[in-house]
C-alpha cells in the first residue's frame, strides 16, 4: 500500500474513531452527572428535592459535588456535539449543535460560580436552562432527517420533547412552591412532588440519551 493510500485510509478513519470515543465520554460524563446528582439527594437531605434548587446543594458541605456535577454535565454535552457532529446535515441542527455547545458553557461556568456568586451563576444558568431544551429539540429532529437514524425518530422527538417539558415542569414548581410560601407557612411538599421534580432533574441531565 502506498503512502497516499495509506493516508487515505487514516483520514477516514480518524473522524469516525474521534465521533465513537466522543460518544463514549458523552454517555460516561452522563452517567457521572447524574450519579454525583443522586448522591448529593443522600450526603444532604436537608435540601429537600421537593422544592429547593439543585443549585442550593452549594449551601451545604457538599458543594465541591455539586462542582463536579455540573462540569461532568458540561462535558457530556460538549463531547456530545463532537460525537454527533458528522451527523447533522441541516442548518437548522447546526445551529442546534452551537446551542448545545453554549449549554455545555454554561454548566461548566455553573461549576466554578455557585449560587454563592449571583451573576456568574445567573449567567451560567441562562446559557444552560435556554440552551440545552432549543439544543435537544432541533437536534431531535435534525438527527430523525438522517438515514441512519431513521428508525430511532420518533423516540428522538419524544426525548427532544421531554428536555423542554421537563425544564418547564421543574421551573413552574419551583416557581409555585415560592410564591405559594409567600401566602402560606403550612406548605408541607408531598411525596408526589418530590417524585416529579426528582424526575425532571434527571431528565435536564441527559443530553447523550438519544
Amino acid at each position: 500500500m502506498n503512502n497516499s493510500a495509506k493516508g487515505s485510509l487514516v483520514s477516514t478513519r480518524n473522524p469516525t474513531q474521534v465521533a465513537e470515543l466522543a460518544a463514549w465520554l458523552a454517555i460516561l460524563a452522563t452517567g457521572a452527572t447524574i450519579s454525583l446528582l443522586v448522591s448529593l439527594h443522600a450526603l444532604s437531605p436537608e435540601f429537600s428535592p421537593s422544592w429547593r434548587m439543585i443549585s442550593e446543594y452549594a449551601f451545604g458541605h457538599y458543594a465541591w459535588v455539586l462542582s463536579f456535577m455540573f462540569l461532568s454535565w458540561g462535558i457530556g454535552s460538549w463531547a456530545l456535539v463532537v460525537a454527533i457532529w458528522s451527523q447533522v446535515h441541516t442548518k437548522a441542527g447546526k445551529v442546534g449543535l452551537w446551542f448545545l455547545m453554549i449549554a455545555g458553557a454554561g454548566d461548566v461556568m455553573a461549576s466554578v460560580f455557585d449560587i454563592t456568586h449571583p451573576i456568574g451563576h445567573g449567567i451560567a444558568g441562562l446559557l444552560g436552562v435556554i440552551g440545552f431544551p432549543i439544543a435537544a429539540l432541533l437536534l431531535s429532529v435534525a438527527l430523525g432527517h438522517n438515514q441512519t437514524w431513521s428508525t430511532a425518530r420518533r423516540p428522538l422527538l419524544w426525548i427532544g420533547n421531554l428536555s423542554w417539558i421537563s425544564v418547564a415542569l421543574h421551573n413552574g414548581m419551583m416557581f409555585g412552591f415560592r410564591t405559594e410560601s409567600r401566602f402560606t407557612f403550612d406548605r408541607i411538599p408531598q411525596p408526589g412532588d418530590q417524585n416529579i421534580n426528582f424526575s425532571a432533574n434527571c431528565i435536564e441531565r441527559g443530553p447523550p440519551i438519544w
